[in-house]
């Protein structure tokens, strides 16, 4: 029967432990994960990489890339079992989470359970200890060993005959075997494995004729538990092997022999377990006595989330389309985000380096990438401004001469660095300068009269096409300046007044074209009109075409004398309507005056 000492123990370590293996940075370069020896071929899912290591033998594993820790899962192996049923005991169960770098390797030693006793004529056969479970380093350093089970000790054959003892579990000493006290007494078991050594050997059973063989010690560091020969007196159980740990298990002592009755041994104590190196901060879970079947050793190496350090450019067009690169670590495989949902375009990534194009957008969003094992981490070095596109809201003033030179107020939204600012396509202001709502410029000169849409190009875009975003190019004005001439053409067959309308352009700009009107006296009418001209009762209207600043255009025409027509005569004329604006009306009229003295005699001043 097991003893106390034999109980399951369950552990849990907070360890700190320094470590035997440096955490380095990752490398470059895809490093597959390798196994070899008894551990299976790695299986990829998702974020997490997995090497099982079963029994029985050593191998080797390689860390795949992209990692910086690893999950290591250990079972000890269990101790057999005596001919007559005594359980031997269970290996420890031990998980720890270990930093690992890319390329480094690891050996394995995956033990099997102990063998259990086969039935002997003469003593009492015990059952063996569990095999080594351990990894070690490149070099075969100890880093984690799982404690394995003692073996059960041997029961006696004689008459009476008492039982063995059970093996003891990890971490514990075997249980002592039963006897007659004081002529058949049973062995006491091994002793458990430590941190620094071996277990103790078990103590043979005194025995009236025989005592019984002492057992052996645990063998040290990552050593197998004590099985050396016992030469053993029939009919008395020999004792247990120890279990294999970072110290081995003692094995357990021999009964003690009187007359025809033995005494059974004492079972092997379990092998110690080990927890070096492992990250700082993770728990590990070390429960002795847990495993009864083969040792086994799983490696779960889970890929590191990624990171996102920088990305270059940092801004761009809210419509998106800008190319960027983004640098971080494991970013293999990676999708893209700009803001919560809108994932980048064309992305290809390697382990260090993606290069993508931007979605669209607005604002200042957060970078990240995520990939199965996770999505990096938000930071203001990498944030993502969406450049606004201008707006032009308004234009103070709206209108200005062709040939430019008026300042112009745009008011709008986005215009800060404004790259340009355009009166119609390809007709660039001068003297730009924008803050985030206006701009000042100066309109450049047009060829034409009419209206174009003005139009801001920043970094972020060009504002649209809108009427309130439309300039008016007008002429310069011209000022028609009217001047009426009179002259006597005095004839015996019809006697006339001949009257000179002239339209002088003063400037500055060119008359594109003009009307004036003279007025009669009652009772007359006019003759001889020049090309142009045109009277309806005591009304001569005459049209002008282009006239350029200081030119003039002159029209003619008669009023013919009668006796009506003695005394004072005057005739009035004045500009009716000119293009451009004329903006001097002061000299817009005149008036002609002549003396008929007879149809014979006038004078005109």
């Amino acid at each position: 029967m097991s003893g106390p000492r034999s109980r399951w123990r369950h552990r849990l370590l907070a360890v700190a432990a320094s470590s035997a293996l440096a955490a380095g940075s990752l490398a470059v370069l895809e490093v597959p994960a390798v196994a070899e020896g008894v551990c299976a071929a790695p299986v990829m899912a998702d974020a997490v990489t997995t090497i099982t290591c079963t029994a029985g033998g050593s191998g080797s594993l390689t860390v795949p890339d992209g990692v910086s820790s690893a999950v290591v899962t250990l079972d000890g192996a269990g101790g057999g079992s005596a001919f007559d049923g005594t359980p031997g005991g269970k290996g420890a169960h031990l998980v720890a989470t270990v930093p690992v770098t890319a390329g480094q390797t690891f050996n394995v030693t995956v033990g099997r359970r102990g063998a259990n006793a086969t039935a002997n004529p003469q003593f009492g056969a015990s059952g063996s200890g569990g095999a080594l479970v351990a990894v070690t380093t490149a070099s075969n350093s100890p880093f984690l060993t799982a404690g394995s089970g003692g073996g059960a000790g041997g029961a006696g054959i004689g008459s009476p005959a008492y039982p063995g003892a059970g093996g003891g579990d990890s971490g514990s000493a075997g249980a002592d075997g039963h006897g007659l006290v004081p002529d058949a007494q049973g062995g006491t078991g091994g002793g458990p494995g430590t941190d620094t050594a071996g277990g103790a050997a078990g103590t043979g059973g005194q025995g009236a004729d025989n005592e019984g063989a002492n057992g052996s010690s645990g063998a040290y560091p990552n050593g197998s538990g004590g099985a050396a020969a016992q030469g053993v007196f029939n009919p008395t159980g020999a004792g247990g092997r120890g279990g294999a740990g970072y110290g081995g298990g003692g094995r357990g002592g021999a009964g003690g022999r009187y007359g025809t009755t033995g005494g059974g041994g004492g079972g092997g104590g379990g092998g110690s377990s080990l927890v070096s190196g492992t990250v700082p901060g993770s728990p590990v879970i070390l429960t002795d006595g847990a495993n009864a079947a083969d040792g086994r050793i799983v490696f779960a190496f889970h890929r590191d989330a990624p990171t996102v350090t920088g990305i270059s450019p940092d801004t761009g067009l809210a419509a998106g389309g800008t190319a960027l690169t983004v640098t971080g670590t494991d970013l293999a495989g990676a999708v893209i985000t700009f803001g919560a949902g809108n994932p980048a375009t064309g992305v290809s990534c390697t382990p260090t380096s993606c290069t993508a194009t931007a979605p669209a957008g607005t604002g200042t969003v957060d970078v990240q990438a995520t990939t199965p094992a996770g999505t990096s981490a938000t930071s203001p070095a990498v944030r993502y401004s969406y450049l606004p596109v201008p707006v032009v809201t308004s234009l103070s003033p709206s209108a200005g001469p062709t040939d430019g030179g008026t300042v112009v107020t745009v008011t709008g939204t986005g215009l800060s660095g404004a790259t340009s600012l355009t009166f119609g396509p390809g007709n660039p202001a001068g003297a730009l300068s924008c803050t985030a709502t206006t701009c000042t410029a100066t309109a450049p000169a047009h060829a034409a009269a009419g209206f174009v849409d003005v139009q801001v190009t920043t970094p972020g875009g060009t504002s649209a096409v809108a009427g309130v975003a439309r300039y008016t190019y007008q002429l310069p004005p011209a000022d028609i300046d009217v001047d009426l001439a009179a002259q006597p053409g005095l004839s015996l067959l019809v006697p006339y007044l001949t009257y000179t309308l002239t339209a002088h352009n003063t400037g500055p700009g060119t008359v594109t074209s003009a009307t004036l009107t003279a007025t009669l006296q009652q009772g007359s009418s006019a003759t001889a009109l020049s090309p142009g001209c045109t009277a309806m009762g005591t009304t001569v209207t005459c049209g002008y075409g282009t006239i350029a600043a200081g030119a003039a255009s002159a029209k003619t025409f008669r009023v013919p004398l009668s006796l009506l027509s003695l005394g004072r005569v005057s005739v009035s004329a004045t500009r009716t309507v000119s293009a451009p604006s004329d903006p001097n009306p002061l000299n817009d009229s005149a008036t002609a005056t002549c003396t008929v003295v007879s149809v014979l005699l006038a004078t005109c001043p």
